[in-house]
């Protein structure tokens, strides 16, 4: 696998699993966008795999999900 489908892949599994700790937390991504500052097109564009995130915005999701890092990182490798 070359390294841009890998970092597609990445990003799909990060996505998903932004969206199911979402939905765990019974927070709606309206609800994420206006706690982190981050556009709800964004949020949406991050959980559906769609686009590639800013560190800051991915920083901001952890928070305000309250998810260690390297929870979050350790089955997506």
């Amino acid at each position: 696998m070359d390294e841009e489908a890998r970092a597609r892949e990445l990003r799909i599994k990060s996505g998903r699993k932004f969206a199911l700790e979402r939905a765990y937390r019974t927070l709606t991504r309206a609800q994420v966008a206006e706690r982190t500052g981050i556009p709800i097109e964004a949020v949406i564009a991050i959980e559906e795999g769609l686009s590639d995130f800013l560190l800051e915005d991915m920083l901001a999701l952890l928070n305000v999900l309250d998810i260690d890092i390297k929870e979050f990182f350790a089955d997506l490798f």
